[in-house]
């Protein structure tokens, strides 16, 4: 495993890459056939319950995908493909639970990434790795989780196919993750939130191993991505996901500097 050092500077590369957090700049709901403002092409949406979209588009508007010109129609596999429009102005297809058609929007020169300055986090302390437990539940379970940008009272229901269970003063706390590609994701808030750490919460990403331990290295909790860019409609804790005392550790808010 890196070391926290090499870590952090893995973290600050990554959201200020050409598609990284910060480089951000729309995020487009294609319904039916759609023009987008600012863009070449046609885009539309793949089968309801398909992830993905499809372009169409001629050679004259110089679109590439995964490095092909495109003439004529594509399919763009959600997350994988690379729509580029120039050197700086590229795009994905991207979904999350509800929004299978979502289409992401990056510029390598957006004003968020001039103005980037770090991550601000807590220094490492050896005390704020905890063992825990993955509790299995049915491996269809969906648990419901608010969004930043939905309407209140809306809710989304990610994959969790159990909980994350550990003791702290002796007290024992129970954490609903979701899956995302391969991994479990834990969103969780804490009473530094909105004072040291960003409001809305952090994650941390965790793997289970086969006796179902699990390690919470909160050291490597990190901001989500809304703390970056606006766009980013990202899962806020559920209720039994804030934790009533302070986790001083892990990333705690985006650094900005004059330009």
């Amino acid at each position: 495993m890196s070391t926290i050092e090499e870590w952090r500077k893995y973290r600050e590369h990554a959201v200020s890459d050409f598609q990284g957090d910060l480089a951000l700049v729309a995020m487009h709901s294609i319904e039916g056939p759609t023009q987008v403002p600012g863009i070449p092409g046609l885009w539309k949406p793949l089968a309801a319950d398909q992830t993905g979209l499809s372009l169409t588009a001629s050679a004259r508007d110089g679109i590439t995908v995964d490095g092909q010109l495109v003439e004529g129609t594509v399919t763009l596999e959600a997350d994988r493909s690379i729509v580029r429009f120039s050197e700086t102005l590229t795009a994905t297809a991207t979904h999350q639970p509800g929004s299978n058609h979502l289409l992401a929007i990056y510029d390598a020169k957006a004003d968020a990434i001039a103005r980037f300055g770090g991550i601000s986090s807590y220094p490492e302390n050896p005390e704020w790795v905890v063992e825990a437990e993955f509790v299995s539940e049915d491996r269809d379970r969906m648990v419901a989780f608010a969004h930043k940008s939905d309407q209140s009272g809306t809710v989304r229901h990610h994959e969790s196919p159990g909980d994350i269970q550990f003791t702290k003063d002796g007290v024992s706390y129970r954490l609903s993750p979701f899956a995302s590609d391969g991994s479990l994701v834990i969103v969780f808030g804490d009473k530094t939130n909105g004072k040291e750490t960003y409001g809305m919460g952090r994650m941390l990403v965790v793997s289970i191993d086969a006796e179902n331990k699990v390690i919470l290295d909160f050291n490597r909790a990190i901001l989500p991505p809304c703390a970056f860019s606006y766009h980013f409609n990202c899962p806020l804790p559920p209720a039994h996901n804030r934790l009533p005392f302070e986790v001083t550790a892990g990333e705690k808010q985006v650094v900005h500097r004059a330009v």
